[in-house]
């Protein structure tokens, strides 16, 4: 997804950190994390922007933040070189592409229709079935080109 936003119309975030480009860039910098250092890059940026529409606090979560028991577990997996493999691959691959991997991993799944924040369950859901709503919800997003802001919460009912 954070890919995605760098190369929608208009952009989502100002970055070009998962671009080939960007990558060369931060390899210079960082020649054994550059992967991780884009990655962060772009998160940071995505993170601010889903802030903005969805709020900070009362426990709300999304992509780009996610309660810290999982944010850490990510963060000792940036520097595998698995994960390297893979963000290499992500930058190579075109836009189109991206969506499709997303749409696979929506399984197929096509209610989204919303617009702005949206709730898509609480934080207990944002193992397996989370990842697949928000890959609907953003799948959708990047297909119609309107932005939903999916996020998880502990409030019954949500916004």
């Amino acid at each position: 997804m954070a890919a995605l936003g760098e190369r929608a119309t208009p952009q989502w975030w100002r970055t070009q950190f998962l671009t080939d480009i960007g990558l060369r860039t931060l390899t210079r910098v960082f020649p054994r994390t550059a992967a991780a250092a884009a990655l962060n890059s772009v998160v940071i940026a995505a993170r601010d922007d889903h802030d903005k529409r969805i709020g900070i606090g009362r426990r709300r979560y999304h992509l780009f933040r996610l309660p810290s028991n999982t944010e850490h577990a990510l963060a000792s997996q940036l520097t595998t070189t698995a994960f390297t493999a893979r963000m290499t691959d992500i930058v190579s691959i075109g836009r189109d592409d991206l969506i499709h991997q997303i749409a696979t991993m929506a399984h197929g799944r096509d209610e989204a229709r919303a617009d702005g924040p949206v709730r898509i369950g609480s934080t207990s859901n944002i193992g397996r079935d989370g990842i697949e709503r928000l890959a609907v919800e953003y799948h959708h997003s990047f297909e119609t080109n309107r932005r939903a802001f999916p996020y998880f919460d502990d409030v019954a009912g949500g916004v």
